[in-house]
């Protein structure tokens, strides 16, 4: 008969706790599942978080709170890109920053990792620059860094279709002269590369440079989406031109204050498209806190 008791006594007991468990997760306290060792995107390298913009209410790069310096075209905000918040919105528009001083030093970036969502359509006419950091006195359109996609290679299709990410590198050498590189995408190619279905709907978008490999690697919605990643053995630590600006929907040209890179080349115009989540780290990213990153901005964390 005791025993029987306090069986019972135990059995109620467990009870008890699965029903305060419950009720612990039903009003929001309990801890979220952790994604690849994380609570929040912002658990990732936050040691190496040079920059940040989120968008909301704000179009400043929260880590030095640095506002624009201008803006050109239509610059609005639209919903952000985990489905709630605000993303920055772009027609034929620009917004360009004045130095930030963790992104202003010749070395600050020597590796690297850029993270951003993009949400653009192909438009079969002009290249689309999504992010970038340009010197103040370069001679010509691309700068130390950036992240666009070729869409004027495909038209505009009502479904998600192929968007050709392209990242590139410029290096200043103790010549004077450059080692420019991209990830050579060519979803035409036999065999394709860099092919990623992104066009047209939000998508993770992350470029990174390790100066130890050589290679610059792209990757879409967390996934290494390949292209000729390795640039060679003179592809070394970045080595920046400085003073240099960031800037949001363009090349460099003189149409947005960068005066010795000329007019807009004819391939390019500035940027129609929505963008959120920008981050800028100090050191190349591995595999899985790219894909971890991408899961938690995905579920809004």
């Amino acid at each position: 008969m005791k025993t029987k008791q306090i069986t019972a006594w135990v059995a109620a007991a467990a009870v008890m706790s699965t029903v305060f468990t419950s009720c612990k997760k039903d009003d929001g306290t309990a801890t979220l599942p952790d994604i690849g060792g994380y609570q929040s995107s912002n658990d990732i390298a936050s040691a190496n978080l040079l920059a940040r913009w989120t968008f909301e209410g704000t179009q400043n790069e929260l880590v030095s709170s640095t506002a624009p310096s201008n803006t050109y075209g239509t610059v609005n905000y639209v919903t952000g890109s985990s489905g709630s918040g605000q993303a920055l919105n772009l027609v034929t528009g620009a917004v360009v920053y004045p130095a930030i001083p963790k992104l202003n030093a010749a070395d600050a970036l020597a590796s690297y990792t850029l993270s951003m969502w993009v949400n653009v359509k192909n438009n079969k006419q002009f290249f689309t620059s999504f992010f970038g950091l340009f010197p103040t006195a370069k001679k010509d359109a691309f700068g130390n860094l950036s992240g666009g996609a070729e869409t004027g290679w495909f038209a505009a299709s009502a479904t998600p279709d192929t968007l050709v990410l392209k990242a590139n590198y410029s290096s200043l050498l103790a010549n004077g002269n450059f080692n420019g590189q991209d990830n050579r995408p060519d979803p035409r190619g036999k065999p394709p590369v860099g092919v990623f279905k992104g066009a047209g709907v939000w998508s993770h978008f992350v470029i990174r440079f390790d100066p130890n490999t050589h290679q610059i690697n792209v990757f879409g919605n967390g996934q290494s989406i390949g292209a000729y990643n390795d640039r060679g053995v003179n592809t070394v630590a970045l080595n920046m031109m400085t003073p240099c600006q960031a800037v949001i929907g363009s090349l460099a040209s003189s149409e947005i204050g960068f005066a010795a890179a000329g007019p807009l080349p004819s391939y390019t115009t500035r940027g129609t498209f929505a963008i959120d989540n920008i981050r800028v780290y100090n050191k190349p990213l591995s595999d899985g806190d790219i894909n971890s990153l991408y899961q938690l901005e995905l579920a809004g964390r």
